[in-house]
């Protein structure tokens, strides 16, 4: 894992956080001033000069501030801790709102409510990939089902308000199939999984993170969720709720089939 020294990584983190939160590029003075850090301006111009010699952030031609490049995010991702953001309370409720019946779960309407809360919370694109079962051959990939919702949102956000770029993007979300076989390679059962630009190897998500979990359901059978958006998306609130939501549809879904 990359290391950087304390104050380049406070000084990234700054940059990251604030790019997230306002779109534009970071200036030197903003980050002192937001951020009340002990060092000058000058320095931190000076480290975020050192930052983009090492690759971690870039800045626009026509501006002097920065913005963060893809090692740049990877470095925060690798190094931020993202702490539960909603009280257990929050989630204990979700679960009660969300809880199917079979008819439920069988016609597909669970994951389409499943979806469509992901979308409401994050106001990014979600998906919710139906459970099956292990071990999946390639042939079986293209018969899985997949609910995808909330694409107004990411159309809302400047990065995609290019029309030839949200064309492609809304291309790239049409091929269901490839977007499945994406998220099962992406998508792990221990951890929230988080890819960035570059590291999709899909040119129409190149601008994109897409924050990733699997859920279980009994030993043999799983399934995906998963949040998609700009890159500069809000980590630290989407990625908490996308591990704890795994967890809460895999035990609604265990659930039911407990019932039956």
């Amino acid at each position: 894992m990359e290391t950087l020294s304390r104050r380049q990584d406070t000084i990234l983190c700054g940059v990251v956080e604030t790019h997230i939160e306002t779109s534009q590029p970071v200036g030197s003075r903003l980050i002192a001033e937001k951020y009340a850090f002990s060092f000058s301006p000058a320095t931190i111009r000076n480290e975020m000069g050192s930052l983009e010699e090492q690759g971690y952030l870039t800045h626009p031609h026509t501006s002097s501030g920065r913005v963060p490049t893809d090692r740049g995010y990877r470095y925060y991702l690798d190094h931020t801790p993202f702490e539960q953001v909603l009280p257990q309370e929050y989630f204990d409720k979700v679960t009660e709102e969300l809880s199917p019946t079979a008819e439920d779960v069988r016609v597909g309407l669970f994951w389409d409510r499943v979806s469509s809360f992901l979308s409401s919370m994050s106001q990014e694109v979600s998906l919710a990939l139906l459970p099956f079962s292990r071990p999946l051959s390639s042939e079986n990939e293209e018969g899985l089902q997949i609910s995808l919702q909330g694409l107004a949102h990411i159309l809302e956000k400047p990065e995609f308000q290019d029309v030839r770029k949200a064309r492609t993007l809304l291309q790239a979300f049409e091929e269901k199939v490839a977007l499945t076989r994406w998220v099962l390679r992406n998508a792990s059962t221990e951890h929230v999984s988080v890819s960035v630009g570059h590291e999709h190897a899909h040119e129409a998500l190149e601008d994109c993170a897409i924050v990733t979990a699997r859920y279980a359901v009994g030993e043999d059978r799983q399934g995906a969720i998963a949040i998609l958006g700009p890159k500069r998306m809000l980590y630290r609130k989407i990625i908490p709720l996308v591990s704890r939501m795994a967890h809460v549809v895999g035990t609604l879904i265990e659930s039911v089939h407990t019932e039956e």
